[in-house]
């Protein structure tokens, strides 16, 4: 059967249980849990979390598709996403508790007040002050130990933490693992009994796989290179299935697999061509689940969806992974014209020049779904933050670029994202009611008389709304491991055992709370602006500029367009970089001083969503020349107004402080296909490794002419695809904003 009627399949069934065919909150179970609940009343959220487990293992009804070769569908999530909070069973105990944040008039004001920060354009918290999505299952735990191990690892990590306040985790945990064990059982007498009525050789040889998997695995460890796929789609599956939260990076398989790929090949089980045949079934199942073909507006969460493969990069002995199954399952994305799973690749300086080239490829086809990380800004970033090199190694990006260190931690790097260009608006213009509500005094820069005292007075209002977001978080974000401990996802991360705690209590190896920075540039070139207009040559007053700019520079034409010809980031004439680098600093001294709800570190990040749309709207006229509603920059990204150099762009974000900035430091450009072959772009790309020009490359190879092109004639593009904003999409399904959003970037 071709991979396209085969995803026809799929996509049927999966379009029975999506956004557009079942409601919210999606639990088929409910009414088994809730009665659970109401037999056993003052059971704790540890104990309740164990139960759900069980009432899955024992009510679900395994789904096998004729041609799927892998187990891992319980219909009890909805299809598009990972199935947090309300979109799957898993996001029951959430749902019971999630009143715990709003169960007083100050929680419920508070709650109103700082997580809505589309209304003002300053996020101080999101959603449930905790990242419930973008998470890393411990795969490579799970590949080494199955199980039996992590359960063995649980039960000596209980022998020697006997204090009463950690049983119950002990034993949820327990309850949890033997549940799994029991799903997978299921799935194996699903396959046995469809046996007897199977229709066609590749349906009976489908089932007899599942049949002979599931009942080996996950309790062991997988020993060939076809149960390492489905161990990494399993446990994708269930661990959101199980606990409610986003499971959002599906492994990274050609470092975590090859070496029972060429065992297979070495023994003879397993030729090339079936296990490139078992890669491109493997990656459909994401793209079957969603319709891309929709107006963006139209899909799921506009069209995001987080299922994350990362490949490549450096091992924990510094070795570069590239190998045979990196190039395969680069080919199968490519080949199958697939948009999902996102691929992430790691680059550095050891990778070959081979992989550059096969990365290439898709750009220049007018697939623009790749993005790149740099080992040697992350990795080392890690470990200045505090982590083993062996740890740091196992970085991978959870969804859109949030760095998570697989087995080891949840980052969440998602779930506040502050805007810098935010503060320079509040900084200067007085505030509506909206922002009131937030309890900010801003100082206003009308009294400043030097370009220190302007300085001190946006960076003293920055810090005093971190300090602000680092209230809120300590405050209410210790509650999640009352909404929704997560015991089974836990004991498979290292450290929980051993520590007796939830991951949601601080149990892991490491705690660490992503704070992304976006709007970098419009900081730094509205400092520069007032610099250079106000104390530079031919000076205007300050309070005059200011008027100018709180009247969104009506009749100012002239003063605007000096402001935006004052040096500015991406000019690559050192004075911008300098104070960008004394500004991120700055930033991150501040931010070392704070822990966060579960006792680890902040850790800074520069990236953003698709705030710089939606923030935009609310962020008022800036000295750079923005006029109030102009889309603001994305994280590391010069503003759309210059047009600079590609490489004064490397040579100034090559001199900042970013291995300061471990969540992540991402930079987003667009180069022009015209003229551009597979040699150039290469090069291009070894280039950014080499100069170290950010952690995380997000890049569009296009035309302004075939973007205009497709607007008007979209029936020509519909192959077209562009990176986003931690996504890619196919252009032509983007609404009017996002796509003039897109075509006003800057093209190098």
């Amino acid at each position: 059967m071709k991979y396209a009627e085969i995803k026809r399949e799929w996509g049927n069934y999966y379009r029975g249980i999506s956004s557009h065919c079942v409601s919210r909150p999606f639990n088929p179970l409910k009414k088994e849990m809730d009665a659970f609940a109401e037999a056993n009343p003052g059971l704790s959220p540890m104990m309740l979390k164990a139960g759900q487990y069980e009432i899955i293992a024992d009510k679900f009804i395994p789904v096998l598709l004729p041609h799927n070769p892998f187990f891992f569908e319980t219909g009890l999530k909805m299809a598009e996403y990972d199935g947090c909070v309300n979109l799957s069973s898993g996001g029951w105990l959430y749902l019971r508790n999630v009143a715990l944040y709003s169960d007083s008039p100050e929680k419920a004001a508070d709650y109103r007040r700082y997580c809505y920060g589309d209304l003002i354009g300053l996020h101080l918290s999101y959603g449930p002050y905790y990242d419930y999505d973008h998470h890393c299952f411990p795969f490579s735990n799970m590949l080494e130990l199955g199980l039996s191990g992590i359960l063995k690892r649980l039960e000596e990590g209980r022998a020697g933490n006997t204090e009463p306040e950690k049983a119950e985790f002990y034993e949820a945990a327990r309850r949890g693992i033997l549940a799994v064990r029991k799903i997978a059982e299921k799935f194996a007498a699903a396959a046995e009994e469809k046996l007897a009525s199977a229709e066609s050789p590749e349906e009976r040889k489908n089932l007899e796989r599942i049949r002979t998997a599931a009942r080996r695995i996950p309790w062991n460890p997988p020993q060939t290179f076809y149960e390492g796929l489905e161990c990494l789609w399993f446990f994708h599956e269930l661990g959101s299935v199980l606990d409610g939260i986003g499971m959002s990076v599906l492994g990274s398989p050609d470092r975590q697999l090859i070496r029972l790929y060429r065992r297979d090949i070495q023994e003879k089980r397993l030729t090339e061509a079936e296990a490139y045949e078992l890669i491109c079934l493997y990656m459909l199942q994401t793209d079957s689940k969603l319709d891309f073909d929709r107006p963006i507006e139209g899909q799921f969460n506009a069209g995001e969806q987080g299922d994350t493969l990362i490949l490549g990069g450096l091992d924990e002995s510094g070795n570069d992974v590239t190998n045979e199954l990196t190039f395969l399952f680069l080919k199968a994305h490519r080949e199958l014209k697939l948009t999902y799973p996102k691929i992430h690749i790691r680059f550095s300086s050891r990778t070959p020049a081979v992989l550059f080239q096969e990365a290439a490829k898709d750009f220049l086809a007018d697939r623009n779904v790749l993005s790149f990380l740099n080992d040697d800004i992350v990795i080392p970033s890690q470990i200045m933050a505090g982590k083993t090199p062996e740890s740091a190694a196992r970085y991978v990006a959870g969804g859109c670029w949030e760095n998570i260190l697989e087995g080891y931690e949840h980052s969440q790097g998602a779930n506040s994202y502050f805007s810098l260009g935010k503060c320079v608006d509040l900084s200067i213009h007085e505030e509506n009611e909206d922002e009131k509500s937030l309890e900010l005094p801003f100082r206003k820069l009308d009294g400043a008389t030097s370009f220190e005292g302007v300085y001190s007075i946006v960076m003293d209002n920055i810090k005093l709304a971190l300090h602000q977001l680092f209230s809120i978080q300590q405050k209410y974000g210790a509650l999640w491991t009352q909404v929704n401990p997560c015991p089974f996802f836990s004991a498979c991360l290292n450290g929980c055992a051993e520590s007796g705690r939830d991951y949601s209590a601080g149990g892991a190896c490491y705690s660490p709370h992503g704070i992304p920075f976006t709007g970098v540039a419009v900081l730094v070139d509205s400092l520069l602006a007032l610099k250079t207009i106000c104390f530079g040559e031919n000076p205007v007053p300050l309070p005059r500029l200011l008027a100018v700019i709180r009247n969104d520079w009506r009749d100012a034409e002239a003063l605007r367009c000096r402001a935006m010809a004052s040096p500015h980031l991406g000019d690559g004439k050192g004075e911008a970089a300098r104070l960008t680098a004394r500004i991120l600093n700055d930033l991150a001294d501040y931010v070392a001083g704070f822990r966060n709800e579960l006792g680890g570190i902040y850790q800074c990040g520069l990236y953003s969503y698709r705030d710089i749309i939606d923030w935009a709207k609310v962020t008022r006229a800036t000295p750079d020349g923005r006029r109030a509603g102009d889309f603001l920059s994305q994280g590391l990204t010069p503003a759309r107004t210059h047009a600079d150099a590609v490489t004064q762009v490397f040579s100034d974000t090559a001199s900042l402080p970013l291995l300061r900035f471990p969540a992540n430091s991402v930079l987003t450009l667009s180069l022009s296909k015209n003229g551009l072959t597979e040699a150039l772009l290469s090069g291009f790309l070894k280039a950014w490794v080499l100069v170290r020009g950010s952690g995380m490359l997000q890049l569009n190879c296009i035309s302004r002419e075939e973007l205009e092109d497709a607007q008007k004639n979209p029936q020509n593009h519909a192959s077209l695809i562009v990176r986003l904003y931690g996504y890619s999409a196919k252009f032509i399904t983007l609404s009017e904003e996002k796509q003039r959003e897109f075509i006003s970037r800057n093209i190098y």
